[in-house]
């Protein structure tokens, strides 16, 4: 299922940093799309499947959800009737996470606010007291205006900022978990493979890159990351060939090729021994997981 590009007609029109907006359908059922923007969405009524990312689950009334800028996301209506008559009711407020830190970058540190940001891509659900707070305020932002509803918007992101109450819905990246761990070092190397991982990296160029020698880079990077350095590099290129059966039509081979495998072969026996399935009945299941959560 591959997402497609949406454009918010709100933020285009009024050109504003957040908006709340309450939306009421006979059914939740849009494509599988993403935006630039962050969405913060209130479950009123209704319930069916929602997707997130890599996360598939259901919802129901009454279930608060952030997602980041660019991720995938769709919620599904139970059937295309509705639920039993009744309209499918949300609230959402939508975030320019740009917008927003530009703004406040110069009232104070916004460093763990865009990190927020960046993190959020994983997709949240929030559970707990928090959601019960944030839901309130939230109501609430619907008939404010002016310094009342900058107010509560901070409020909001003010919660959102601490970690309690917060499940995250998808697995962190291979690559950012190891890059924020330590700086220097494995982030240049991190991010060298985040940008070579298509093509052939040699043990010898990744040892360059982290300026050791290959035998003293292979105990770094086995004390760093639990794996030899071709074990993380089939990690990251299956991880990315697994998103590539999800969201494209694209033929298993150019996927291979995509994902820096020149002998198919290879990549099927890789793709397998992370996966336990193969690529052509990984996409199967896919699909089919989705299909009977609709």
């Amino acid at each position: 299922m591959k997402a497609t590009y949406a454009l918010l007609p709100d933020f285009a029109q009024i050109r504003k940093p957040f908006l709340v907006k309450k939306i009421v359908s006979p059914y939740f059922s849009t494509d599988f799309h993403f935006h630039t923007e962050c969405q913060l969405v209130y479950i009123l009524s209704g319930s069916g499947t929602r997707i997130i990312g890599d996360s598939i689950e259901q919802f129901e009334e009454g279930d608060l959800t952030f997602v980041g800028p660019n991720v995938p996301h769709v919620w599904y209506s139970k059937s295309m009737a509705g639920n039993n008559g009744n309209d499918s009711v949300s609230l959402a407020l939508y975030i320019n996470p740009d917008a927003i830190s530009e703004i406040l970058d110069g009232l104070i540190d916004t460093k763990e606010l865009r990190h927020f940001f960046k993190e959020s891509e994983r997709g949240i659900s929030i559970c707990g007291e928090k959601k019960a707070l944030i839901v309130d305020i939230l109501a609430q932002m619907q008939g404010q205006r002016s310094i009342t509803l900058l107010t509560s918007f901070m409020q909001i992101m003010s919660h959102l900022l601490d970690p309690k109450d917060l499940v995250w819905l998808n697995i962190p990246n291979l690559l950012s978990v190891y890059t924020t761990q330590a700086p220097g070092r494995v982030h240049k190397l991190m991010h060298y493979i985040q940008q070579n991982f298509k093509q052939e990296i040699t043990l010898q160029q990744a040892a360059s890159v982290s300026g050791l020698q290959i035998h003293s880079f292979c105990r770094f990077f086995k004390s760093l990351t639990n794996r030899t350095f071709s074990d993380f590099l089939n990690e990251v290129r299956i991880g990315f060939a697994s998103k590539l059966l999800q969201q494209s039509d694209l033929p298993v081979t150019q996927i291979a090729l995509e994902c820096g495998y020149v002998n198919i072969s290879y990549f099927n026996r890789c793709f397998k021994k992370i996966n336990k399935v193969s690529p052509k009945a990984y996409r199967t299941l896919s699909a089919t997981k989705i299909d009977e959560k609709k």
